[in-house]
Order: structure tokens, then C-alpha cells, then sequence
């Protein structure tokens, strides 16, 4: 292949992450606007579930279908499909016309996500992979960077429909590179082979099930109620009968025994622990800043850039650095390591914390994720057979997002319950300040977000009181969120573990 079509394909592929990367990041911004525009506040988050729970599930899966058709046409009709619902995303006159073209949206984003490592894989050379993929790392962290700047340039100076419809022309521009440069068989392996519906119909439904449960717990935080077990349980079933199903498929959807490579099942694991801790930073520190030190929103958002900027820095060293020596236990080993200081300097953190100490705690965690996302495609791809390159790969995105997901619910518990057991120690007097819909709404971190509101519905007599009353709630905030930060840190310690026990292979 010659170098021009080459750096077409790694064009293509990287206007997609951009694209996609930025749109995962972007609605935030816009969505109290939106909501003040739509109504149904009681289904503010379901505009992001709608989207994850769409995209998880068929990663794996377009990543099969890949292996057996090739990518260009996978690939291009995840950007059609981006682009179409985001024109109707921007054109919702109702909440659930936007969830259902959000939702649609994940599909589209799920093919981009799931093929656009696997196309870089497939064009370069195993000593050219890593440098490229630690690119694509980088390009992913900028896009998430730019996402909420360009979220909120638009919703404050145009209106929120221009959010969605910003991603078609950038969409409109991957899929002319995509048909222009990406050869029609890329990546097809298998001829005459029987696709495995039954086991992707499985495997669709225990992960709906399994994240559908999952988001029910993180929204009120119970873990025991009837709804959410019922689907815990489904999803245990089906995955049971998925199992058997792919057995005895001809080309299962989802290779069972890549997991016997020692390799990829530790790197998974590795991965999902990632995703975890990644959350972690990426919805725990914007609530620090505005709900705990009392920061805006935008602030909030610009504070995560250094995490972001160091993280796509160390994606394209551990790329550089795989790519030249071959080797990746130690890089994966320093990652874990890193990551766990980081996180370890976080859980001291309190609501008077200097923004420069918090700055750094952050490029030092987020330096340390974005090492082993840097090499984890190439470590992949080259311990795995070609025509299970693919899934294989896709794999990857999937374990990162139910780490997310999950360690989003778990850790949303662990701050919740330690928050609102706290504030049982706030003096009695607030009974008789404050309005009864104020009062009930307390043991939301949001009530911190609208101190100057509250304090102006208040006698001027008790501001004074109830001013030391927001600083006890400050800290008591702050310090569930440290309690967050411990149990990512335990869940680094365990990928150091996991990372010391990976076996040394040359797998360039």
C-alpha cells in the first residue's frame, strides 16, 4: 500500500475519533439549556445512557462482522448514521425524539469506535502500529478536550441545536476519505460463512441488561431494588445461554477462547480497571470544582484540559516506545504505577485545595492511564491471530466502557452514601431557614451549585449562618469524593498486580 493512501486511511480514521470523541463530551455542556428548551428533567440522564447503552453493545459485535466483511462499509455507515441522527438530535422538539437519536447515534458511534483502531492495525506494520495508535489515543483526549469549549461557544452564542449539528460536516469529511482511500476488502478474512445472529442477539441482550441495571443502581443509588436485581439476574441468563450458543457456532460472534491467551484476558482486565479509574477523574473532578469549591461550570471543564493534555501526551509515548523496543511489561507496570500516585495524592483533597496541587495530581493520573492506552491495541493485536483482529480489538473500547460505566454507578454509591450520612451533623437550625422543597433537596451535591440563588431567598439575618453551614457541606463533599479517589486507587493497585503477572512476549 502506498504511503499517500495510507496516511488517507489514517486521516479518515482519526476525523472519525474526533468526531465522535468530541460528541461524548459536548451534549453536557448544552444540556441544562436544552432541558430549559424541552422539559423533562426527569430524563436528563437517559440523553447519555440512551448513548452508552447503544454504543457498548454493538462494539463487540461490529467488531466481528468486520472480521468477516471487511471495514470500509462498516466504517462508512457508522459516520452516515452519526451524522443523520445528529441532524436529528439538533432538531428534537421533545426529550424522547433526542434520547431515541442519541441512542441511534451510539450505533453509528459504536461501528467508528469499534473499526478505527482494527483499519490502523490493518494498514500499518507491527513497527509502525504503536507510534500511530498512540496518535489515535491523543487525538481522542483532544477531541474531549474541545468538546465542552465548543459545547459551550455554541450553546451561549447560537442556540443548542448547532452542539449536534456541528458533527456533520466533520462526518460529511471522513466518509469522503473513508470511500476515497480505504480498500473495498480491508480486513475480510472469512468467505461463505453463516453469521452468528443468535449469539450477537444474546450477546446484545446481557450487556442491554447488565448496563440497563447498572444505570438504575448510579441514578438512585440502590443496589437492592427489585428492578435492578430482576436485570442482573436476566443478564447472568442470557450470557449463561450465550455461552452455549457459541459453542457450537460456526464463527462465533465473540471468540470465547481468545480469552485462553493469558495475555488478553490480563490486558482486559487491565482495560476495564482503566475505564474504571478514568471516570473517576472525568465526572468526579468537574463535581469537585463547581459543587465543592464552588467553581463555574466552564472552569470546571477547562480544569480537566492538563489530565487530558498529559494523558494524550503518555498515549503517544507508549506508543513510540512499543513500536521501538517491542517490549510492554514495563511500560504497563509504570502505567499502574503512576496512575495509583496520582490517585493516592487525590484522596487528601479537600473543598480549600490550591487548583495548582489538584492540576498536578491530575496530569500524574492522567499521564499514567494514557501510557498503557497507548500501547494496548499493539499488545493486542500482535498476541491474537489476524482474522480475530477485529474483535479482538474491538474488545478493547468494550471492557473500557463497562469499566466506565460501572466504576461511574459504583463510585457515584460510595460518594452519595458517605455525603448524606455527613450531613445528618448539620446543625438543626437549617430547618427553620430554609424552605421545605430547599430542604429536600439537600442531599443533592447540586444544592452546592446554587448557593448565591438559596442565599438570596433567605433573610439577610441568617446568611452569616447558613454560609458556615455551605462550607461544612463543602468539605463533607469533598471528602466523598476522596473516599472515590481511594477505591480507584485500590483498583490501580490491582492493574500494577495484574500488569507484574502479564508474560513477556515479542510480539514485533
Amino acid at each position: 500500500m502506498q504511503k499517500r493512501t495510507k496516511y488517507g486511511i489514517l486521516t479518515a480514521v482519526l476525523v472519525g475519533v474526533f468526531v465522535s470523541g468530541m460528541d461524548q463530551n459536548v451534549v453536557g455542556t448544552a444540556m441544562p439549556r436544552i432541558i430549559a428548551d424541552l422539559g423533562g428533567m426527569d430524563l436528563y440522564s437517559w440523553v447519555f445512557t440512551a448513548y452508552m447503552l447503544a454504543s457498548t453493545i454493538f462494539i463487540p459485535i461490529f467488531g466481528k462482522l468486520s472480521d468477516i466483511f471487511g471495514r470500509k462499509y462498516f466504517y462508512m455507515t457508522g459516520i452516515g448514521i452519526f451524522i443523520i441522527f445528529s441532524f436529528f438530535s439538533g432538531l428534537s422538539p421533545t426529550m424522547y425524539w433526542l434520547i431515541f437519536s442519541r441512542a441511534s447515534q451510539g450505533v453509528g458511534a459504536a461501528m467508528m469506535t469499534a473499526l478505527g483502531p482494527v483499519i490502523i492495525g490493518d494498514i500499518f506494520t507491527p513497527k509502525e502500529r504503536g507510534r500511530y495508535q498512540g496518535i489515535f489515543g491523543a487525538v481522542f483526549a483532544v477531541s474531549s478536550i474541545i468538546g465542552p469549549l465548543i459545547g459551550g461557544f455554541f450553546t451561549d452564542n447560537v442556540n443548542w441545536h448547532w452542539v449536534f449539528y456541528v458533527n456533520i460536516p466533520i462526518g460529511i469529511v471522513a466518509i469522503i476519505l473513508t470511500y476515497t482511500f480505504i480498500p473495498k476488502n480491508l480486513g475480510s478474512n472469512v468467505l461463505n460463512v453463516k453469521v452468528d445472529y443468535l449469539g450477537s442477539f444474546f450477546i446484545g441482550i446481557s450487556i442491554f441488561l447488565f448496563l440497563l441495571g447498572t444505570s438504575y443502581a448510579s441514578i438512585d443509588n440502590s443496589w437492592m431494588e427489585r428492578k435492578v436485581i430482576v436485570l442482573f439476574i436476566a443478564s447472568a441468563i442470557t450470557i449463561f445461554i450465550f455461552y452455549f450458543v457459541e459453542r457450537r457456532a460456526q464463527e462465533p460472534i465473540f471468540e470465547l477462547k481468545l480469552f485462553r491467551n493469558k495475555i488478553f484476558s490480563l490486558s482486559s482486565v487491565i482495560n476495564f480497571i482503566t475505564g474504571f479509574t478514568l471516570f473517576a477523574l472525568l465526572v468526579y473532578i468537574p463535581l469537585f470544582f463547581q459543587a465543592a469549591q464552588g467553581q463555574s461550570a466552564m472552569n470546571s471543564g477547562l480544569i480537566l484540559m492538563p489530565a487530558m493534555v498529559t494523558g494524550g501526551v503518555a498515549s503517544i509515548l507508549g506508543g513510540f516506545y512499543i513500536s521501538k523496543t517491542g517490549k510492554y511489561k514495563l511500560a504497563f507496570i509504570l502505567s499502574a504505577l503512576i496512575s495509583s500516585y496520582g490517585l493516592y495524592r487525590m484522596i487528601s483533597l479537600t473543598s480549600t485545595s490550591p487548583v495548582l496541587e489538584i492540576n498536578i495530581d491530575m496530569m500524574i493520573a492522567g499521564f499514567g492511564a494514557g501510557v498503557s492506552m497507548g500501547m494496548m491495541f499493539v499488545v493486542i493485536q500482535g498476541t491474537v491471530e489476524k482474522r480475530y483482529s477485529g474483535i479482538a480489538l474491538s474488545s478493547i473500547t468494550f471492557f473500557r466502557n463497562i469499566g466506565g460505566t460501572i466504576g461511574t454507578a459504583v463510585l457515584g454509591t460510595v460518594v452519595s452514601n458517605y455525603y448524606t450520612s455527613q450531613l445528618q451533623r448539620i446543625p438543626k437550625i437549617v430547618n427553620f431557614i430554609l424552605p421545605k422543597d430547599l430542604l429536600s433537596f439537600m442531599n443533592n451535591p447540586q444544592f452546592l451549585m446554587n448557593k448565591s440563588d438559596i442565599l438570596s431567598k433567605v433573610s439577610p439575618a441568617f446568611r452569616t449562618i447558613l454560609n458556615g453551614i455551605f462550607a461544612d457541606m463543602s468539605e463533607y463533599l469533598a471528602n466523598a469524593i476522596d473516599r472515590a479517589f481511594f477505591l480507584s486507587m485500590i483498583m490501580a493497585i490491582i492493574a500494577l498486580i495484574l500488569a507484574i503477572l502479564l508474560p513477556r512476549q515479542k510480539i514485533l
